[in-house]
């Protein structure tokens, strides 16, 4: 879609053109494209069958080679144990015979008996053709695999026919060494005068046996070639195009050699590709040519008459109009009578608008002073003045938003007046909106905004509806100054308030925190008939502690023992102060005497288990006494503290370390645990 968006009118219409023409260019690729074809299955044909009559002659050899050996099984020299006579007569035959390298008589275990080298013993070359023989047919000839003739040291071919048995039952062989140059010379006899490729080849051990021209010794290997993998996987014969042994692309025909008994023996003759799609290639390149050429000419013409019909009236117009969104409004567009009507029809809608325009312009050319003047009085204010349309987009920005925000009106106006609104007051924001729309009075709000730099700031916007319209005007101003100085005055406050109600060494709430607590949960532990418990602490012998271990380990003993019974108090309404000293206090708000005694006993542990080292206590560490007591409204603050410092005095009195409940609560009695 990008590419066609920035097409013009000359490109759509070559490009019409071209899409008409295109069938036609397919039509003739199509024509080329069976051409190729049409000749692919010809070059198969021509190659198979060619195969196919250089086999037959291959095969021939075999079938003379088969002719000779089975004439001579039956010559009595063959028959008779006298080697030396046997020896004689098959050199006699192997002069006369050029198509065998080497000639002999094996037994059944394949040894050489007889040969036309006398000195020729010991076990046969082809070992596998040897155990083959010992299950041939009597007028069968079997042919061995390629191999470097032991005693000829040429390449070779072995055949062999079984010999009728002698009188005293021996399985005897007779085995003739094919001359590979014979197989040699009649690939080159088949291929002369063409460029064809003619070779003989081993397909079970990928050996290439013969090939003219000649561009490997004889029986070279060629492991995994696509034309020898083709052969062993159609025996019976077949085509394919191939890459050949000399790296070249041809079709191959190939076909067995059916004379070559026991052995996977083809033949395949090779047709170059270039040659075969030679007659097609120049036939196609014609077409092409022919067809390129049409299409330049088709192109031109078109584009010429798209110039002149369609494209030139239609500069005209997009001049024209143009023209008008540069603001200028005379000499009207002329189309000739000629062109089209759409063309005229279009020309004189436009030459309509350039004067409807042209009178419009002198309006908003006053409108623009009157607008001007306003915005010289909007710039020259320190507030940010907005106007927010009923979409909530910016209309009219001042240029206080430089200094406020840090923007310029321009990227401003057309934006989301909530745009810049921190998250968290927006809902506030949207109030303000329709508070302003509501109320003829306006509405104002405090809130942050970003400016363009990533920094917030606190801004106080007042809004009014405008006269007549849905837009809504605000004037903004920055107060982050003044938000400063309050956030300052209100943490010095808060500091101010913490000061007072906490003790400085220990962290935690001090005697007039306490104070102010105990009235608050008296009085409300008296108008709901609510339990109230308070616990008076001391810390066992610590003038002995301080005396022993100095002032500032007395310090440092005084804030873990606070920690431990901050700890060991978990509710919230819960209060731990310190009481003065090392006297501590804690209130227990709807608590009864019994959970008052127990929380006291955890409290009283958890300071045992801080095993804080003090000679001086007869326990051998730190340790406290708690006195504790009940109240449901009857007692004031001061007499609850009177009856927990009575029974504080109690657990001193009865050896320290453990917990008393006073017994001026409603519940008499004293608990007390020793330490175990």
């Amino acid at each position: 879609m990008s590419i066609l968006y920035r097409m013009g009118v000359r490109s759509r219409m070559v490009t019409l053109i071209s899409a008409a023409i295109l069938p036609f260019l397919a039509l003739i690729a199509a024509g080329i494209v069976f051409s190729y074809d049409e000749a692919d299955r010809a070059a198969r044909r021509n190659v198979a069958s060619d195969a196919q009559l250089s086999a037959a002659k291959f095969s021939r050899i075999f079938l003379d080679a088969k002719v000779v050996l089975g004439t001579l099984r039956g010559m009595p020299p063959l028959q008779t144990a006298d080697r030396p006579r046997c020896d004689s007569f098959i050199q006699k035959v192997l002069a006369n015979q050029p198509m065998f390298v080497t000639m002999g008589i094996l037994d059944a275990d394949g040894n050489i008996v007889c040969h036309n080298k006398p000195e020729a013993t010991g076990k046969f070359g082809d070992a596998e053709l040897s155990k083959r023989m010992a299950q041939a047919g009597l007028d069968e000839l079997l042919v061995g695999r390629f191999m470097i003739g032991p005693v000829s040291k040429k390449p070779i071919v072995a055949v062999a026919m079984r010999l009728p048995s002698t009188q005293g039952g021996e399985q005897l062989s007779l085995f003739g060494s094919l001359n590979l140059d014979v197989f040699n010379q009649l690939a080159q006899s088949i291929a002369v005068g063409t460029n064809h490729t003619v070779a003989l080849i081993e397909p079970s051990n990928q050996r290439v046996l013969v090939r003219w021209p000649a561009i490997v010794p004889f029986g070279t290997a060629f492991p995994d070639h696509p034309l020898i993998q083709a052969i062993a996987q159609n025996p019976q014969g077949g085509t394919t195009l191939s890459i050949g042994f000399d790296n070249v692309p041809r079709f191959f025909g190939y076909a067995p050699v059916i004379d070559a008994t026991g052995s996977s023996l083809a033949v395949s003759l090779g047709l170059p590709e270039n040659e075969a799609f030679a007659g097609v290639q120049a036939r196609s390149s014609s077409a092409i040519v022919l067809s390129a050429l049409a299409f330049v000419i088709a192109i031109l013409l078109s584009a010429t008459m798209a110039y002149w019909t369609q494209l030139k009236p239609l500069v005209r117009l997009v001049q024209k109009s143009e023209r008008i969104g540069d603001g200028e409004f005379s000499n009207p567009v002329v189309i000739e009578t000629w062109q089209a009507r759409e063309f005229q029809g279009l020309a004189g809608s436009l030459n309509q608008t350039a004067g409807k325009l042209l009178v419009a312009q002198e309006i908003e050319k006053r409108t623009m002073e009157t607008e001007r003047r306003f915005r010289l009085v909007a710039d020259n204010t320190a507030d940010m003045i907005t106007v927010v349309d009923p979409a909530g987009l910016r209309t009219f920005v001042s240029g206080a938003c430089r200094d406020i925000l840090g923007f310029e009106p321009e990227e401003l106006i057309g934006q989301n007046a909530l745009q810049l609104v921190v998250a968290e007051d927006r809902d506030r924001v949207k109030e303000l909106f329709r508070k302003t729309k509501t109320f003829d009075d306006g509405s104002s709000e405090q809130y942050r905004v970003a400016r363009k730099d990533g920094s917030q700031l606190w801004v106080e916007v007042s809004g009014r509806r405008m006269p007549g319209t849905g837009d809504l005007v605000f004037t903004m101003r920055n107060i982050s100054k003044r938000k400063a100085v309050e956030a300052e005055l209100e943490a010095a406050n808060d500091r101010l308030s913490r000061l007072a109600t906490t003790d400085e060494l220990t962290g935690i709430s001090n005697r007039r925190e306490l104070n102010r607590v105990l009235d608050l949960e008296t009085k409300r532990g008296a108008r709901e008939g609510l339990p109230l418990s308070v616990l008076l602490i001391d810390v066992d012998h610590f003038k002995a502690f301080n005396d022993t271990y100095g002032h500032v380990e007395g310090d440092r003993c005084l804030q873990e023992v606070a920690a431990a019974i901050s700890k060991a108090i978990r509710r919230p309404g819960d209060t731990c102060a310190r009481y003065g000293g090392e006297e501590f206090a804690v209130l227990l708000p709807n608590t009864s005497e019994e959970g008052a005694w127990g929380r006291a006993e955890i409290i009283r542990k958890a300071v045992t288990s801080l095993n804080r080292t003090h000679s001086g206590n007869e326990a051998g560490h730190v340790t406290i006494s708690i006195g504790v007591v009940t109240s449901t409204g009857e007692f004031e603050p001061p007499e609850l503290l009177k009856l927990a410092d009575d029974a504080l005095y109690s657990a001193k009195q009865s050896g320290r370390n453990k917990v008393v409940a006073s017994a001026g609560a409603q519940t008499l009695g004293v608990y007390a645990i020793q330490k175990r």
